[in-house]
């Protein structure tokens, strides 16, 4: 429970390399004067100097990993990506096999429960620390202290802002004034803005165009800070890229430099980054092949190319004028080569579905809808004039879809680095999500459960939170569970993936529907029975909030008979004839009598009868021409109705359904009865 939205909303990697930036003393004046080509470096910033908490330097020496040993040992903990954990290992090894004198203990967040001792050895021993994606409340608590008392490099990328604290590479480290995490200066803020829009919510993406160019930027400025800052950038930008070759080349990075190999060794050279963007498209028939937007993938998609290659290989694509549906994919997944991604969009093609794969880290997700993707609603909606378009907007690579599902889950608006209030950034999701006006879906694998879990306790924690409750806030209308971990791999389960097909259909299909052809049903709370429940909640006026949905559901176009235009009609009047066909007395006559006690009763309250609600004593009964609609089903039919998988799970509660003959909610004749009032 302490997995709260507060810890998820820890995760500012990125806000983390402005305050990096602090430690390099008189930053912008020195790339100033460099006149690189670069607006960052063309504009004239006002220098505010900005350090660090001043360190005492005979600590720092006391805390510098002991040269002096024979073997050094670096501690790496995977935490939301444990399908990750068998590739670091490969990367472990492949070191070892390089550096004799170095050893890499991999590990996953799930290890810090199930293998506590070991890992408690390992942290105990450690000359250097790698953390990547730990948001849990009691892991980073767990964490704090044993990482702190690390004497050497430590790296932590994308965790509670709590962990990402504890960065230390040599002279850099990332706290400010008293050992707490601080903003970025004046002038850092300068820097930043020209790798951005200027907006709030773009600063994270921007800070990813700064990492790929930080450390060439530092490279000219002198000072030992500056130097452990650009090794800080560079071993980020390894992690961040992914991939075996760049985890193995920041491992050799932080060895070389850091933990000093007994002389006499070879160092080995970091090689080149191996790149791979930021963002684009991909699909299963195209291997390796990255597509820079929606419209491009979109033209290949309907190319002569494409149809040629899926006829080829016996691919089975969706039919034309199938809805198109833009899938956020996680960048990650993509460079790893997580096979469940290819295994989903086959299968949604196969389901009727085309899916627009776009890969992010993250962070972008708001940029990529907002810039990239558009609908028949915003494109009308702008040539009315109600909605404008923000100038980032590019007409020349967006695409039109009818659908957004994403697989990543967290707030819309800087994904698992947003803000640190939970809903802070809502309405500017509510913004781009209300101008598209298409369903916005999350429909994703459990990147913290495995699937056995899962099947027999559900979504869980702080995996509730990722997939249901901080996308709720921006606007999702629907999740779907795909998978889980089997292991420490991503499994999809196909019947998941089916439903996530029907859903979108279904979603698609009712947004292309009129309003006043779409059918929407009110449930209103009537428990426990006979005690005169229905239709309250606590402190809440559910009479009130009827009559206000009522009358804003006709202003917008649904049929909801005469209600809208009846002066007689009010919520009060609905809440007692639903109390009437709650009673058990009407139920035992079955559902063919009840419209017959609403008009009794209604006929009492003329009569001025004390004993029932005086709003049925209206013309109409104040029901605005709603009349009652019921129907009878016997157990058994229900159920054949339900099916085997949905009828078990019941049966737990009721017992068998064919059985169920007597008792609340049955009539006399032996049926399930269900009734309610239908307007329009």
């Amino acid at each position: 429970g302490r997995s709260s939205v507060r810890e998820l909303g820890g995760m500012r990697p990125f806000l983390t390399l402005a305050l990096a930036l602090a430690v390099a003393g008189p930053v912008v004046d020195a790339l100033h004067a460099l006149r690189h080509p670069r607006s960052v470096l063309r504009a004239r910033i006002a220098m505010t100097t900005a350090m660090t908490r001043p360190k005492d330097r005979a600590a720092e020496r006391q805390t510098e990993p002991d040269t002096t040993r024979e073997q050094r040992r670096i501690v790496l903990i995977s935490g939301f990506e444990s399908f990750n954990v068998a590739l670091y290992k490969e990367c472990a090894q492949q070191l070892s096999g390089e550096y004799a004198s170095v050893r890499v203990d991999v590990f996953s967040d799930r290890d810090l429960s199930a293998r506590r001792k070991e890992v408690d050895a390992a942290l105990a021993d450690a000359d250097a620390f790698i953390g990547s994606l730990i948001f849990d409340y009691d892991d980073v608590q767990y964490l704090l202290p044993k990482v702190a008392a690390i004497p050497g490099p430590r790296l932590i990328f994308e965790c509670a802002t709590e962990l990402m604290a504890a960065n230390r590479l040599g002279a850099f480290e990332m706290v400010g004034p008293g050992g707490e995490p601080s903003g970025p200066p004046p002038a850092v803020k300068a820097i930043l803005s020209q790798f951005g829009s200027g907006k709030e919510e773009d600063k994270l993406a921007g800070y990813l165009k700064l990492l790929k160019v930080g450390p060439e930027l530092l490279q000219y400025i002198p000072g030992e800070k500056a130097s452990d800052l650009r090794s800080w950038l560079e071993a980020y930008r390894f992690w961040n890229q992914g991939g075996k070759t760049n985890v193995v080349s920041m491992l050799r990075l932080l060895t070389q430099r850091y933990l000093q190999p007994p002389s006499g060794m070879a160092d080995l050279a970091v090689p080149l980054l191996v790149e791979t963007p930021a963002l684009g498209l991909l699909h299963p028939l195209a291997p390796g092949r990255y597509f820079a937007s929606p419209a491009e993938f979109v033209r290949w998609r309907e190319s002569e190319e494409f149809l040629n290659l899926a006829s080829a290989r016996g691919f089975k694509q969706a039919p034309p004028g199938a809805p198109r549906v833009a899938v956020l994919l996680y960048r990650k997944h993509v460079i790893t080569e997580q096979p469940y991604i290819g295994q989903l969009l086959t299968q949604l093609e196969l389901l009727g579905l085309c899916p627009l794969p776009i890969f992010i880290n993250g962070v972008e997700a708001h940029t990529v809808v907002r810039d990239l993707l558009t609908s028949d609603a915003e494109h009308d909606a702008v040539s009315k004039g109600l909605v404008y378009r923000e100038s980032t907007y590019d007409k020349s690579a967006a695409a039109c879809v009818d659908a957004i599902v994403s697989t990543i889950g967290f707030p819309l608006v800087g994904g698992p680095a947003g803000s640190m209030e939970a809903g802070r950034d809502v309405p500017v999701a509510k913004a781009l999500l209300g101008a598209k006006d298409i369903p916005y879906i999350i429909a994703a694998p459990l990147l913290l459960q495995e699937i056995r879990q899962w099947k027999k306790q559900g979504v869980m924690g702080l995996q509730s939170v990722v997939l249901y409750s901080l996308p709720e806030l921006d606007g999702a209308v629907d999740t779907v569970v795909l998978g889980g971990l089997a292991a420490d791999r991503i499994g999809l389960i196909p019947e998941r993936v089916r439903r996530l097909a029907k859903r979108v259909h279904g979603w698609v299909a009712l947004r292309r529907t009129a309003p006043a052809d779409r059918k929407l049903a009110l449930i209103a709370y009537g428990f426990p029975p006979n005690v005169g429940a229905v239709g309250t909640a606590a402190l809440l006026n559910v009479p009130a909030s009827l009559d206000a949905l009522l009358r804003r559901l006709s202003t917008e176009g649904y049929d909801v008979g005469g209600y809208a235009s009846d002066p007689n009609a009010s919520g009060e009047a609905l809440v007692a004839a639903l109390a009437v066909l709650s009673r058990e007395d009407v139920i035992a006559k079955g559902p063919g009598s009840m419209q017959a006690a609403v008009d009794a009763t209604a006929e009492r309250a003329r009569d001025k009868d004390p004993t029932v609600n005086a709003a049925l004593a209206f013309p109409g009964a104040g029901l605005g021409g709603a009349c009652v609609r019921a129907v009878g089903i016997r157990g058994a039919e229900l159920k054949e109705e339900l099916g085997k998988c949905m009828a078990t799970r019941v049966e737990k509660c009721w017992g068998d359904l064919r059985q169920q003959t007597s008792g609340p909610g049955v009539s006399a004749a032996g049926e399930l009865v269900v009734a309610g009032l239908q307007g329009g």
